[in-house]
């Protein structure tokens, strides 16, 4: 069509009647406009090469598979130690209680030694003497516990010692423990240390005192039962992780509560023990 057009274009344009146009001279102008005339509808050039469609042989390898969005993610490097070498992972038996074992020494270290304390009347008198608040300076409001002031230490018997550590302290802590609905005695001054007073402490009642006794053995069986459930919990752990059996669960659970009773048994008897040591030394 457009060489068509541009034929009618030369043929109206020219001056010269249609016979007297030699046929090779026509074709030139044809050839000619045709070059010079664009493509209407269109900015590309007049002869666009055309490319073959590219296609895939059968000898070529098949497309690869989308990439899962996980796979982006680096697995995680393994523990290792600080010189650079792996570090073992731990064998875990979950038949072996020996760090119930241990808490229940430790346990019981802690309230053995909290009993004879109180056996003896140390601890109860320290604490006690240590807590009173002593007003340093009349003028000010602000008050401190004795502890903070003097040391206080038995001297045999009856007797303890209160050292202070200045002397502008001594006669605020001898006020300070006159005071004390606790004691409500003064110290008296020791005759070898300007910074020394010596008191003598009345004997705790039996009864007091066993109270006392009963409520640390409390104590050591709550702690006992903690230890017992938190060894529970990491069973659970390790059948949750498909480590152990639903039948190794259960026999696991017995244990503990064997080992447990075994301890209940041994707080039941230093409780009896102690009770029974304190009741006699009042008689």
């Amino acid at each position: 069509m457009i060489r068509l057009r541009a034929v009618d274009t030369l043929l109206s344009s020219a001056t010269i009647p249609h016979r007297t146009l030699s046929r090779c001279f026509l074709h030139r102008q044809i050839e000619t406009n045709f070059q010079l005339v664009p493509r209407l509808g269109s900015s590309r050039p007049n002869h666009v090469p055309q490319h073959p469609t590219i296609r895939r042989p059968f000898s070529h390898t098949t497309c690869r598979k989308r990439r899962n969005r996980n796979e982006n993610t680096p697995p995680a490097a393994p523990a290792t130690t600080d010189e650079g070498e792996l570090k073992p992972e731990p064998i875990i038996n979950p038949y072996d209680f020996t760090d119930l074992h241990d808490a229940y020494r430790a346990l019981e270290k802690r309230f053995v030694d909290e009993l004879k304390q109180l056996r003896s009347g140390g601890k109860g008198f320290a604490e006690a003497i240590g807590a009173v608040p002593v007003r340093v300076d009349k003028k000010s409001p602000q008050v401190f516990p004795l502890r903070e002031l003097a040391t206080v230490a038995p001297l045999g018997g009856r007797r303890w010692s209160i050292l202070a550590f200045e002397e502008s302290s001594v006669k605020p802590i001898m006020s300070a423990v006159q005071r004390s609905d606790h004691f409500n005695q003064q110290p008296q001054r020791s005759e070898d240390n300007p910074l020394e007073l010596v008191m003598t402490v009345e004997p705790e009642r039996a009864d007091a005192l066993s109270r006392r006794a009963m409520d640390i053995c409390n104590a050591w069986r709550n702690r006992v039962r903690e230890e017992t459930h938190n060894r529970g919990e990491k069973t659970k752990k390790y059948y949750r992780q498909r480590r152990i059996t639903s039948d190794d669960l259960h026999r696991l659970k017995e244990k503990a509560k064997k080992f447990q009773d075994e301890q209940m048994k041994i707080i039941q008897a230093k409780e009896k023990e102690v009770v029974q040591l304190i009741m006699a030394r009042s008689s």
